[in-house]
């Protein structure tokens, strides 16, 4: 009998393929009854602020007695008169002019209430503003598109706020300021709202020299309107165009240095890209790039040197190049100083690579860029500090060891912002290709040799 032929026996699968897979039950009701019952509630958002609101905010830290907004002009640039040439020359103060009505002061002698407006023009230029309390003007006018105005001696002085801030000089200053116009906002509406709050003080002014007694204002030698004003004010006047703060400022004196030094590094820069283009062309829109990132460090520069909290930072600097052969020769590959920001600048030749390549051109760029980001890290990191620092000091509750090693701290971030700004200048000197020790004698950014 012969043997059946073996067969392969079957493979065996896994037993949930042989049957129905089982399911594990899931109620979405109850689940998502658990978590709404159980998740943290989202934080609550911060309430919002207009920008007339955000405004006030900043120019109070100048001056507390402002109350509100009368107009708003988004530039003006202010002139002063030299007399002795007969001519008009920049001041130096150019950026948003504000109108502000301010708390109104009780005259001595008389209690008389005298309204207060003034013209305030926030400079983008520096930390020096134009603050014109239009009580203490003697005549205002307007000479072409200038709006003048003119006070008597230590009135110009505490207006603005300047090195010779309160000296006093009995000299008259003539300012005229030219404001911005366009077809929705003429700049008659804004000198006319001046001119007519300058009038009213005046008014109110004249009233109480009439009413109020002699020696309450004028003494045995009489006295000017301006005067006045001045003795009227005396009470609350403040220094403009600093900025106020609660603290001690010696610390955000270390930051102030600092910044005003980038301030100056900044105008600089600017000048070179505009030489630059005049020289070489915008080569790919690549200078308009740089100055459109600078225009934002700028402003981030005048807001954080206006904060109260250590500000937050901007994009980063971000500036590389790199050279890829084409069919036409050569491209250079720009990336930066924005994030997603990317041209590309053709070259005929490897010597126009070089050049363009160089301190020249891209090269110096790509330096002042990496510079600005190392110096703006500094800052942020330098304020905090202060701000740490100002607030331990208030406290006066930790060991003098501790209060000591802060402010060490603090010096120590101070000598990095400045070793940034002395390479900075480092590389402007080689650019002008003059010695760097010229930079230092005039101090024009903010250091000298002996630092």
């Amino acid at each position: 009998m012969s043997r059946s032929t073996p067969r392969k026996s079957r493979h065996r699968h896994n037993a949930s393929s042989s049957g129905p897979r089982q399911v594990a039950a899931s109620d979405y009701e109850s689940d998502a009854v658990y978590y709404m019952e159980h998740r943290e509630a989202p934080p609550s958002k911060p309430p919002t602020r207009d920008n007339n609101e955000l405004c006030l905010s900043v120019l109070r830290r100048y001056q507390p007695t402002i109350r509100s907004l009368l107009a708003v002009a988004s530039n003006a640039v202010v002139y002063s008169f030299l007399e002795s040439a007969g001519a008009w020359e920049k001041y130096g103060v150019e950026g948003t002019l504000f109108v502000c009505d301010q708390d109104p002061i009780s005259a001595p002698g008389t209690g008389q209430v005298l309204p207060r407006v003034c013209v305030f023009v926030l400079n983008r230029r520096s930390m020096e503003n134009l603050v014109v309390d239009l009580l203490r003007v003697s005549d205002c006018e307007m000479t072409g598109e200038l709006l003048v105005f003119r006070l008597d001696g230590s009135d110009a002085a505490d207006s603005t706020g300047g090195e010779d801030a309160g000296t006093g000089t009995g000299e008259k200053k003539v300012f005229g300021i030219w404001i911005h116009e366009d077809e929705s906002n003429p700049r008659s509406v804004y000198t006319g709202l001046i001119m007519n709050a300058w009038q009213q003080a005046r008014q109110a002014l004249e009233s109480y020299l009439q009413s109020a007694p002699e020696d309450s204002v004028a003494g045995n030698n009489g006295v000017s309107l301006s005067e006045a004003a001045g003795d009227a004010t005396e009470s609350d006047a403040l220094a403009a165009g600093r900025r106020i703060s609660s603290h001690s400022t010696d610390n955000y004196d270390v930051f102030a240095d600092a910044w005003e030094t980038q301030r100056k590094l900044v105008s600089s820069f600017d000048e070179w890209l505009v030489q630059r283009a005049s020289k070489d062309g915008d080569r790919s829109g690549v200078i308009s790039r740089v100055q459109r990132r600078l225009k934002d460090y700028e402003q981030w520069l005048q807001d954080a040197g206006m904060a109260k909290s250590a500000p937050d930072a901007i994009e980063p600097w971000s500036m590389e190049i790199r050279t890829l052969r084409s069919d036409a020769g050569f491209d250079i590959v720009v990336t930066g100083p924005r994030m997603n920001d990317k041209v590309v600048i053709a070259a005929k030749d490897e010597k126009e690579v070089e050049y363009l390549t160089s301190d020249e051109y891209l090269g110096y760029m790509v330096k002042i860029c990496h510079a600005f980001e190392q110096a703006q890290r500094s800052l942020i990191l330098l304020f905090k500090v202060a701000q740490q620092t100002n607030s331990e000091s208030l406290k006066l509750s930790q060991p003098a060891e501790g209060t000591i090693q802060t402010h060490i701290r603090l010096l120590q971030e101070y000598n990095d912002v400045k070793d940034i700004g002395q390479q900075l200048i480092g590389l402007i000197a080689e650019n002008q290709g003059v010695p760097i020790r010229t930079l230092y004698e005039g101090g024009q950014y903010g250091v000298t040799a002996d630092d």
